[in-house]
């Protein structure tokens, strides 16, 4: 072994980066967890319009696997839109109701409530009843 290679070799050792990389760093990669959801999300995003079925499938799987991770919203959304598209009308309107209390300003709320027609009102002062 050369010297130089056994340096290479060392640093591997000590900084843990791959060897097969000749010694250099590997760079950062997501969590195995986070890997399968981000998998799971492509999954999600192609079958969103195409087969409503599997994507409603995935995101309770999804769900279940992941619960309010990163991706929480936009898995949601897609769920709800799974829905309608499954003529599941009632309750697509019914978790949209939760969706929107969950993210009122949340990038996916407006087509949310576009779609299910679910509207919710702001609450604050002026719904207090009063005295």
């Amino acid at each position: 072994m050369t010297k130089s290679a056994a340096i290479g070799w060392l640093l591997c050792v000590l900084l843990g980066a791959s060897c097969a990389s000749g010694g250099r760093p590997r760079s950062p990669q997501a969590k195995p967890a986070e890997m399968n959801e981000l998998a799971l999300m492509e999954k999600i995003r192609l079958g969103a319009k195409s087969d409503p079925a599997t994507t409603l499938a995935l995101s309770e799987d999804g769900e279940h696997r992941f619960g309010d991770s990163t991706f929480a919203e936009e898995r949601r959304a897609a769920a709800i839109q799974a829905l309608i598209d499954l003529n599941r009308i009632g309750v697509a309107r019914s978790n949209a109701y939760r969706f929107l209390e969950r993210y009122p300003s949340g990038p996916y709320s407006a087509r949310v409530a576009a779609m299910t027609g679910v509207h919710l009102t702001p609450k604050g002062p002026a719904d207090r009843p009063s005295p």
